[in-house]
This record gives structure tokens, sequence and C-alpha cells, in this order.
């Protein structure tokens, strides 16, 4: 749309961000190195503020967007569930969740961070997610075959091992020796407080908490019972259960039998409740923030 634009990337991508910016043309992006203060500063002289990050991230740029009344818009994470019922092939399934919450280590906003099953699926379930997980080549994030590799930094690592370490539940870490200081062995939370940390916040690491559902009600319930609403998928259920998962779940990407399916961007992109504010990405909603509508009259 002609925009130029200025990218004020996170500390922890800078590297990227600059190998990046130098395949661009010249002139159309400009990188902006520092810290939250320094994308508040950003919001100040820009036209329109996209941002994706963290929640309390989002909200501090939201109020400096809304004080200059500038389009705003904001992609804050996800801690997507994917409902695995009756009549779904459970290996297809275990193989697809495992790779959608572990693969990066987990660090996709679209990852798959917990899976819902009824009591009757939930112990085989829980080995051959293990399984799969177990498949997953780890290493080096550079090497074609890994797609399980490092969190961001070694503290990323030591927040998320402690976090499992203070969860109250069964953790299951999936064996292996990992690579280097800054790798984490995924790992399967079982038997977790729906009202705990591990449940309702993003992990962004690669942990998948498995949870039971007596009726799929139920199952629709713990599916929302989570601040965020990126996304959400499910795999089996009869036709009438599936047709009220589209029509109940409260998340902006909705998949059956897939988890994490790779973005279309000629479709609609964004979260509802705490996983976005303003309009979506992607699609026509480009134009409509991108761009600004004129109306022209003539006499």
């Amino acid at each position: 749309f002609g925009n130029a634009v200025l990218w004020k990337p996170s500390p922890a991508g800078a590297g990227v961000a600059e190998a990046l910016a130098a395949l661009l043309p010249e002139g159309l992006v400009g990188l902006v190195h520092g810290d939250g203060s320094t994308a508040r500063h950003v919001a100040l002289h820009v036209d329109a503020l996209t941002v994706t990050g963290s929640p309390a991230a989002g909200w501090a740029l939201q109020e400096a967007a809304a004080s200059r009344s500038i389009p705003f818009q904001a992609e804050l994470g996800g801690n997507n569930g994917a409902i695995v019922w009756d009549g779904a092939d459970l290996e297809a399934a275990a193989a697809a969740v495992a790779d959608a919450a572990f693969a990066f280590a987990g660090q996709r906003c679209t990852a798959t961070r917990r899976a819902i099953l009824p009591g009757a699926l939930h112990d085989r379930f829980t080995r051959l997610v293990a399984d799969a997980a177990a498949r997953l080549p780890w290493g080096d994030p550079l090497e074609a075959a890994t797609r399980v590799g490092p969190l961001v930094s070694v503290q990323a690592r030591h927040d998320v091992a402690a976090l499992l370490e203070r969860c109250g539940a069964d953790v299951r870490a999936v064996a292996g020796e990992p690579p280097g200081p800054a790798y984490l062995a995924p790992a399967v939370v079982v038997g977790a407080d729906p009202g705990s940390e591990i449940v309702r916040e993003e992990t962004f690491g690669p942990v998948l908490v498995l949870q039971r559902a007596r009726s799929f009600d139920e199952a629709l319930e713990l599916l929302d019972g989570v601040p965020q609403g990126l996304a959400a998928a499910m795999f089996g259920g009869a036709e009438d259960e599936r047709a009220r998962f589209l029509r109940e779940a409260r998340a902006g990407i909705l998949a059956l039998d897939a988890a994490s399916p790779e973005v279309d961007v000629t479709l609609p992109f964004g979260g509802w409740k705490a996983s976005g504010a303003g309009p979506s990405e992607h699609g026509e909603a480009d134009a409509d923030f991108f761009a600004r509508r004129q109306a022209i009259y003539r006499g």
C-alpha cells in the first residue's frame, strides 16, 4: 500500500530482524532496537500501530495509540486447545497435536497448548502423544530436519522449567538428551487444576497440558475456560458436536482434524478475548488497516 515501516523487534529477535531487513529494499523498513520504552516512543511517531507481543506490551501500546487516535492492531498470544473426541483417529491426532505443541519448542502463538479428551481416550492418547513427541527430531534449528529447537534464551528455558516444577501436576518429560543449555525436553502435563497457572497462561515453551472432560459440554467449557482465544481445534466427534464446536468455540481461528494449521494469508488472522485487539490481520483486513477509505462526492 506504499507505506514505509518503522520496525521495533523484540530484543531477543534482533539478529533475525537484522537478517530479514537486509533482504528488503532500502528505504522502506527502518529498524529501531530497544526495550519497551523504545516501543512506546515509536508509537508517538507513526500513523498506525500493529503489534505482536505479550498482553502487557499490547495493552501499554494500545493506550499510546488511543491517546493519539491512530489505528491499532495487536496479536497478543494464544493458549490454544484441541478437543480430541470419540471417533478421532487417535494416532493421527496425537501426531498432529505433538507437532503443533512441540515444534519450534512451542514458541509460536498458534502452538497447541492443551488437549481435551473424554476419560475413555485419555490414557491411550497420553501414551500416543508422548511417543509422537519422542519421534520429533531436535537439534540445531538451522538443520532442515530439526522440529524441536532451543528456546529463545537460557533464561526462557529456566522460566518454563520453573513453571513445570511448581505446577503441582504430573509432568511427563519426553526422554532425550538436550543438545544444549537452552533446550527443554517436551513435557506432557496431566491432572493440572483448570484454574492453575499452567492451564490459564500461555507457556510459550514445549509443554502440552492434557485435560479430561466428562461430557462434550464440559469439553467446550474447558476449551474456552482460559483468558485467550486465538486458535482452537477439534478431532473426531459426531456431526452435531463438530457443528457445536464451530458455532461455540470462542477463538478467531478454528480447525477440524488439524492442529496449528498453516496460515492462509488470504484469510483473516486474529484472536478473540485477551489474544487480540483491533482488526484482524491478513486478507481483506490488510487493506482496511494499512490504507484509508475516502468517499468522494461530485456535484
